[in-house]
């Protein structure tokens, strides 16, 4: 396994620990209980376990792999085994879906079989479980994610029984064509301002999707996010940067990334204000530029519209927009400043209304 991969998606087989008679999602990431109040009693750690966390493998179409599940108990317990698909919501946390829902072109789920779809265990078991993953020869480019989903129930009880307490594990599944080639592409689908309290930071959430087939998160496939805010003169009041494995996001999803923005003095009423956003990698390949300009009203954005992204300017002399965003990204990213290059004295009320292509 690569550090990237494991950078990604690494130890995300956390316990869940359920209430029987309510529903449960085996997350992917940081999982947490489904239920309306915080269970008491054992925790899935101590129930329920297994290794690894993660499966990640690479494999040439046409041929099956195997690998081992360890499953070790502390509990009594009725354990059933699925494949599903891997899901990614907007605030980035990644979940388990059932094969209705699970309409990624990307996704594994059906190429997963275990040598075990069910098994009882008594306190102190230890089981292997063997998972054989076909891949198509027909399968395509990129790489396939899926997760196996391990749930624990009491011995004897059914997820419609009223008491006790289950677990729910998810391992992982990360499948990547040999061979063939991982496309890295990118779009911002929208910019949107929030509300901000007089003093406070404005947050400005981008909606990035994934348009490739593989995922980004860890180096050298770290996203990097950058975004500034000028006044009607173009003026720079502000600048911030986002970058990171807490950026991972996988194909055909797409993911929010907030951005708080502290301007330098404050917003008019009635003024006009100009938000350019760029997102990349951190090598410096630019995936998508965007920008809108907005009215500022009583502490929330009106009428925002989609804005044409002004060139670098022509000098050699660095503006202070693309100096503060060199040093948010530090020298590794210097690549990226033209992914939200200053705005000579633009004006806002230019805006022809449509959101400017890379």
């Amino acid at each position: 396994m690569n550090t990237t991969t494991r950078r990604l998606l690494g130890g995300l087989a956390t316990a869940a620990v359920l209430l029987l008679g309510q529903s449960g999602v085996a997350l992917a990431e940081s999982p947490s209980p489904i239920v309306s109040a915080a269970p008491s009693g054992p925790t899935g750690n101590e129930m329920f376990s297994v290794q690894p966390s993660l499966i990640s493998v690479t494999a040439k179409p046409g041929t099956t792999t195997n690998t081992r599940l360890t499953l070790r108990a502390a509990a009594a317990l009725d354990v059933t085994i699925k494949s599903q698909g891997l899901a990614q919501a907007p605030d980035g946390n990644f979940n388990a879906v059932p094969d209705a829902q699970d309409t990624s072109p990307y996704s594994a789920r059906t190429m997963i079989t275990t040598s075990a779809q069910s098994l009882s265990m008594k306190p102190g078991d230890k089981v292997d479980v063997t998972v054989s993953i076909a891949v198509p020869a027909d399968v395509g480019e990129g790489t396939r994610y899926a997760i196996v989903t391990l749930t624990g129930l009491p011995a004897g009880a059914s997820p419609s029984s009223n008491v006790g307490f289950g677990v729910e594990l998810g391992v992982s599944t990360i499948v990547q064509i040999a061979g063939t080639t991982q496309t890295r592409t990118g779009a911002i689908t929208d910019i949107t301002p929030g509300q901000a309290l007089p003093g406070q930071a404005i947050p400005i959430t981008v909606a990035f999707s994934n348009t490739g087939n593989s995922h980004y998160g860890a180096v050298p496939d770290e996203l990097v996010t950058t975004a500034t805010l000028q006044d009607s003169t173009g003026a720079l009041l502000a600048s911030a940067s986002a970058n990171g494995n807490q950026l991972s996001v996988i194909p055909s999803f797409t993911r929010d990334i907030t951005l708080p923005m502290t301007p330098s003095k404050a917003m008019v009423d009635g003024a006009s204000y100009h938000v350019e956003v760029g997102v990349g990698l951190k090598d410096g390949l630019v995936f998508d530029r965007k920008a809108i300009d907005f009215t500022w009203s009583g502490g929330q954005v009106l009428s925002a519209t989609g804005a044409p992204i002004q060139p670098a300017p022509a000098s050699g002399s660095a503006s202070n927009a693309n100096l503060i965003i060199a040093a948010l990204l530090g020298a590794a990213a210097v690549a990226l400043l033209f992914l939200v290059p200053s705005r000579l004295r633009r004006r806002p009320g230019s805006a022809d209304g449509a959101v400017a292509d890379k």
